[in-house]
């Protein structure tokens, strides 16, 4: 049960050391970062885990014989209440498939559903392993690129329908990252129709599905109908909720049993069939206990953005588009005039920040940064002012 505690600013606006414990976003800085340089690129949260986790763990340490794991019809249940509790999403514990993350699900689902020379979907700026994977595996990367219009990005209809006649699949990102777009149930209904017409199977990575702010709400892809559901994978994990990225685990929810079983031959095939048991231990905790530690980080969060938006105004050099979900922030920098690389050293070398450069994303993100604005208050209003300076925008 988690450990009584109040989860309220206080308790988010504590600054951790993380210098030598073995963290890639306190590891080896690129060139040309200052000596006070502020990471805020991986999406990996400075808040310490739920206190659930942390006393799961100590137990599990406390096994005698550490063997192969298997997470059981437990954790799958938890998984299913999860989501029946959080987002009224009615699942069946059998269709879960607890692997190891989220990016080994998707390439096992390309690995199942697709061939190589096949075209594979993209929605860019998107996550930007998608595209490596599909590569990777011999496939080839068809890309529609997302509408920008005032800050809110929307999906090309009219173009993702003449790409997907040369696809196979699409590999969808719900919640987006790194634009922040919580899909709205009519925007994945008539993404979904499209891919019907055209056949396509539908993976969609919905690891930030809990991460999403109100009056916003998210809708899994399987939710929309039993036609969709049975040509559709979703990908989700803890991790990113939770703060568990150091413990890798995923789920794949896939209703369709033809294709769930193509899926566990495929990760056979990879030699990828059981989980971490402190993974496990770790997620079952967060799932059981984990809720009130949730609802406050999300509260945190929120004011957080808050802040960003009085920061980077419309109309100001530097422009924080709307986050509906994530705690990701996407910057518009194009009234800067520079280029990428420009963008790039003057975030690293004036202003002292370590963030993701929009280009990386794919199609569209140039002229844009991404922010991971999941860390204490103090550090994100000296993060603002490093911009401010830098940008011209004075300190705020």
């Amino acid at each position: 049960m988690e450990t009584k505690q109040s989860f309220d600013a206080a308790f988010f606006d504590a600054v951790h050391d993380r210098a030598g414990t073995g963290s890639i976003k306190y590891g080896a800085f690129p060139a040309g970062a200052r000596a006070d340089t502020i990471p805020m690129w991986v999406a990996d949260m400075d808040f310490p885990s739920p206190p659930a986790v942390r006393e799961a763990l100590a137990r599990a340490a406390e096994q005698t014989i550490l063997g192969y794991t298997e997470a059981g019809g437990g954790y799958r249940e938890l998984l299913r209440a999860w989501y029946q509790r959080r987002m009224d999403w009615r699942t069946e514990a059998d269709w879960y498939e607890v692997v190891p993350n989220v990016l080994s699900g998707v390439s096992a689902a390309l690995f199942a559903l697709t061939e190589p020379g096949d075209g594979v979907l993209l929605c860019e700026p998107v996550y930007y392993p998608f595209a490596r994977i599909i590569r990777r595996l011999g496939r080839e990367v068809v890309v529609s690129r997302l509408r920008e219009d005032g800050g809110r990005y929307t999906l090309d209809y009219a173009d993702i329908d003449e790409k997907a006649k040369r696809c196979k699949a699409i590999l969808f990102c719900s919640p987006h990252n790194p634009v922040g777009r919580v899909w709205e149930r009519a925007e994945l209904a008539e993404l979904g129709r499209i891919c019907q017409t055209h056949g396509l199977w539908i993976i969609s990575d919905e690891i930030h599905a809990d991460l999403v702010y109100p009056p916003h709400r998210h809708t899994p892809m399987t939710a929309l109908s039993e036609e969709l559901a049975a040509r559709t994978v979703v990908c989700m994990a803890p991790t990113k909720t939770f703060n568990l990225a150091g413990l890798p685990i995923a789920h794949l929810i896939v209703p369709n049993g033809e294709l769930r079983r193509g899926l566990e031959r495929a990760f056979s095939g990879m030699g990828q069939a059981s989980v971490n048991l402190m993974s496990l231990a770790a997620a079952s905790a967060a799932y059981r206990d984990g809720e009130a530690w949730l609802d406050g980080l999300l509260d945190y969060l929120r004011g957080s953005r808050e802040l960003l938006y009085a920061a980077f105004p419309d109309g100001a050099p530097v422009r924080a588009l709307p986050v509906e979900g994530t705690y990701l922030a996407w910057l518009d920098c194009g009234a800067l005039s520079l280029d990428d690389a420009e963008l790039d050293k003057l975030f690293l070398e004036r202003a002292g920040l370590w963030l993701d450069g929009g280009v990386m994303f794919g199609s569209g993100g140039e002229g844009f940064m991404r922010l991971n604005f999941a860390c204490p208050r103090g550090v994100l209003r000296e993060a603002i002012r490093r911009i401010g300076r830098a940008a011209g925008q004075g300190a705020v």
